[in-house]
């Protein structure tokens, strides 16, 4: 089994914003630490893509995804790169009407997305778990939707309080990948989510960062870091333990059992939001235990 790893475990939200090593340098490292393919950011596509897909071939590596709001032009490039999905790393919704908006939005991205061979999914966080009327908000929005794709978070659905192989098994055939994410704890999907409707900025606050001036991304970069010396959002990444360790309540191995069911193969992604030890030495760890323990 292929196993692969977001650019955004390289950096988190100074990945998103273009700070940090280059994804030539990133491509080298990732191949070094035992990976087979990665999933991109949007700011990694402002690469041309004859670079990207070159320094991908000369590792060796197989770029599967990126984590964008679908788009044309994004789609585009993913297809010239030989990319599988683009995958809408979350956006807000609070209740059961938005999720049903959510759901026909998704579906009309994937109309688009079809001509082109590539796949539209969407990645949840532990929000996602809330019920409405009855019902998971996610649950609505696979529920509504008949042409796009999901990529569980496995770790922070764990998280929100849903066991992932009896989700995966609910809805076969609806989870082109999984993010690869550990977890200790069950907090639930905490408090109703902010509506899709909610006044202020709602588009991706990283869409076109490099047309930033540097100096403005570095104070978005410690904006965000002073937010996260936050006690209640440290909590969200003390969860993240070493893989295998004995407090996880991850079953990986009937996670890839119920993914096995589907009539087609989920990629497989690690993402690390919290480290456990050194940086590379936790990923390189992570990339192993999937490979000895996950058959």
């Amino acid at each position: 089994m292929k196993v692969n790893i977001g650019t955004y475990s390289f950096g988190g939200i100074e990945s998103y914003l273009g700070l940090g090593p280059t994804l030539k340098e990133k491509f080298q490292l990732i191949k070094s630490l035992g990976f087979d393919g990665v999933e991109l950011l949007p700011v990694d596509l402002d690469n041309p893509v004859e670079d990207i897909k070159a320094w991908a071939d000369e590792v060796g590596l197989e770029i599967v995804s990126v984590h964008a709001k679908p788009s044309e032009e994004i789609v585009k490039k993913m297809a010239a790169l030989g990319g599988k999905a683009v995958i809408w790393a979350s956006t807000p919704f609070n209740s059961t009407e938005e999720a049903i908006e959510v759901a026909h939005e998704l579906d009309e991205m994937a109309e688009m997305a079809a001509p082109y061979g590539i796949k539209v999914g969407y990645h949840n966080h532990s929000q996602e778990f809330f019920v409405d009327k009855g019902k998971l908000l996610l649950q609505t929005v696979i529920d509504n939707s008949s042409k796009c794709y999901f990529q569980l978070d496995c770790g922070w659905a764990q998280n929100g309080g849903c066991y992932p192989p009896s989700f995966i098994r609910q809805n076969l055939n609806r989870f082109i990948a999984i993010h690869v994410k550990e977890n200790s704890k069950v907090q639930g999907p905490g408090p109703r989510p902010a509506s899709r409707h909610a006044e202020g900025p709602q588009g991706n606050p990283f869409g076109n960062v490099k047309e930033l001036p540097l100096e403005k991304r570095k104070e978005i970069l410690a904006g965000f870091q002073a937010r996260m010396n936050d006690p209640e959002q440290k909590k969200r990444f003390e969860v993240q333990c070493k893989m295998g360790a004995p407090e996880s309540n991850m079953n990986w191995q009937e996670i890839k059992n119920a993914l096995d069911e589907q009539d087609f193969e989920a990629f497989w992604v690690i993402e690390r939001e919290g480290f456990y030890d050194e940086h590379d030495k936790c990923i390189a760890e992570d990339a192993a235990y999937v490979h000895e323990h996950v058959h």
